[in-house]
């Protein structure tokens, strides 16, 4: 559980703060309508888009708006002395900075502070600026993580007050947060929660400062191999082992155990690989034990269902897959086992794939583009466009071969549209909408549902 309470956020329009490390990375919805049963259960409900800012926002991260969108949050592991070291890890995309040319690149600056304590006299205090510079033009316009940051704080352990601030120093966009941070005490024996990291090297001595380069939205995506570790730290006397599990509403879905790193001290690591195969997709806490103690604590997980899109839980992730399958197979998903779960989703995703030997699952990408262009074009006032009747077709069969009038909306009183399928399925189709109210909200006619079911049945029997 990330130790964080977010109580205000607002955004204001003027510079403030900076960081103490920056690592650049160098990679090159509405209500339920009258849409076609194709799945049942929850239905997500991300707006137009999955808004992957807001999931982190419920699950208790730092998180911006589009303007800055930036995700953040605390990790705490044992300092000099009785003391904590509190670590401020940061992710931002190109796309919230403003940069500005500079040979033989582009540069940008932005700046945060944190302020720990009492306003008038802090217990800590951090306020630097960083640069990032890039080579291309291009890649300013890069909306994935991009930047990941981290500042370290040495605090007294107990409950804190904490101020931060994170912003653009060209444009003032930014984030404004206060926050409750409970700061845990470190005595022997104890252990930290699980840490989500891409790079950890065990270190010696809680004096020495931690060498790792955390991942702030502490995600992975499901069905790929991540380059993400679970990182832990403990203080015990003996030789004890450390019991991970990963828990979904209180069920455990996955378990592993780690063996310490024999030091002098007390000091003791633990690292282990996490592979996103074995884990079901939404927001998992993952609990790290001592072994033979009720000494642990947890962290949040989130393992994204694909690229930018993330889910609160697995039901929720089941319902973006609503079009994916007939009713009975998701059915199948929604009611397995807890530790089944991953290796049966695993399973109906690889199935889908039509080309095993590439790295994309391109099924699951057209699917995913076809949400978003669905939202786009078929949205309606009180429901997002891919859950409207002309959305769950096209999502679920692609762009008609032929639309007879427009596909788009346009205003009037019994108007009709007539989707035809031939050469994009293999077989004909005829899909008839009718807009009785001549609002924009066409729905199927009774005949075309039951024409919709059946050639969801021929695709996927």
């Amino acid at each position: 559980m990330i130790p964080v309470k977010r109580t205000v956020c607002k955004w204001r329009g003027h510079p403030r703060g900076g960081l103490f490390l920056l690592w650049l990375l160098c990679a090159g919805c509405g209500p339920a309508t009258s849409s076609p049963e194709l799945g049942r259960g929850p239905i997500p409900t991300p707006g137009r888009t999955a808004d992957r800012l807001d999931i982190y926002e419920r699950l208790g991260f730092l998180a911006g708006d589009s303007r800055f969108a930036v995700v953040g949050r605390f990790v705490f592991v044992p300092g000099p002395g009785d003391s904590t070291y509190a670590i401020l890890t940061l992710s931002l995309p190109n796309s919230a900075l403003r940069f500005r040319r500079a040979a033989p690149g582009f540069v940008a600056r932005y700046q945060v502070d944190v302020a720990v304590g009492d306003s008038a006299a802090p217990a800590a205090r951090l306020s630097e600026i960083q640069e990032v510079r890039i080579r291309t033009f291009r890649e300013t316009a890069r909306r994935d993580e991009s930047v990941v940051s981290q500042s370290f704080l040495t605090l007294p352990p107990g409950d804190h007050t904490a101020h931060v601030d994170v912003s653009d120093v060209a444009s003032g966009d930014g984030l404004s947060a206060d926050l409750e941070l409970r700061v845990p005490r470190f005595d022997v024996p104890s252990i930290t929660a699980p840490i989500i990291a891409y790079r950890a090297e065990p270190r010696s001595t809680r004096e020495l400062p931690p060498a790792f380069i955390l991942s702030p939205r502490a995600t992975i995506e499901f069905d790929r191999h991540e380059r993400s570790r679970v990182y832990v730290e403990l203080l015990s006397e003996e030789d004890r082992s450390v019991l991970l599990e990963a828990r979904a509403a209180g069920q455990v879905v996955w378990s592993d155990t780690l063996s310490p790193e024999p030091t002098e001290g007390p000091l003791r690591s633990a690292c282990a690989a996490l592979d996103s195969v074995r884990l079901p997709p939404g927001a998992l806490s993952l609990h790290a034990q001592l072994a033979g103690t009720s000494i642990g604590d947890s962290t949040t997980l989130v393992v994204a269902l694909a690229p930018d899109w993330l889910a609160a839980d697995y039901d929720e992730a089941l319902g973006y897959l609503r079009y994916a399958g007939t009713a009975e197979r998701l059915e199948e998903l929604r009611n397995a086992p807890p530790r089944e779960r991953a290796r049966l989703l695993h399973a109906f995703w690889a199935g889908k794939d039509p080309d095993p030997e590439t790295v994309e699952n391109e099924f699951f990408q057209g699917y995913f583009r076809r949400i978003r262009e669905a939202n786009a074009r078929f949205g309606e006032p009180a429901t997002a466009g891919w859950l409207t009747d002309r959305g769950a077709v096209y999502v679920t069969l692609g762009p008609p071969d032929e639309v007879l009038r427009d596909l788009d909306t346009r205003g009037g009183p019994e108007r009709s549209q007539v989707w035809l399928y031939d050469e994009s399925l293999g077989f004909e189709v005829r899909l008839v909408f009718t807009d009785p109210s001549g609002t924009g909200a066409f729905s199927l006619t009774a005949e075309s549902r039951r024409a919709l079911a059946a050639a969801v049945e021929t695709l996927d029997p």
